[in-house]
């Protein structure tokens, strides 16, 4: 979930307080990188409202449709979010909805992020 930054639950202008949360540090948080993501972020938005899920939802149904050994592990410390994040499991993306993904993944410059690395196409 990149920390957060996939779920949609925060957006420009974000700020995280140094002393309590480790996000404050990471480059995905940054007020550019907001702007960059933003064209990610609001397809995950539409897919989720499209299929009465949330863009963490759609975000792991991505990685679910990808490979059928790949698994998603998802951190979470909220047993609410531990049920949102096990409904991926009956959002099944349409070809053409994870080739929208991949589009963005693969052509739309995007901020670095912690942890991470980038994407490509085999």
């Amino acid at each position: 979930m990149a920390n957060g930054l996939l779920t949609g639950a925060y957006g420009k202008g974000e700020a995280f307080d140094p002393k309590l949360d480790y996000r404050s540090t990471m480059p995905q948080f940054t007020q550019e990188a907001a702007k960059k993501n933003q064209e990610l972020l609001h397809l995950l938005r539409g897919l989720a409202a499209q299929r009465n899920a949330t863009p963490a939802q759609i975000s792991l149904a991505w990685m679910l449709c990808k490979k059928p050994w790949i698994v998603p592990i998802p951190g979470s410390r909220k047993t609410e979010r531990m049920r949102e994040n096990a409904g991926a499991a009956d959002v099944a993306l349409t070809p053409s909805e994870a080739a929208q993904i991949d589009h963005i993944l693969e052509t739309v410059p995007m901020s670095a992020v912690f942890g991470g690395t980038a994407t490509k196409s085999r």
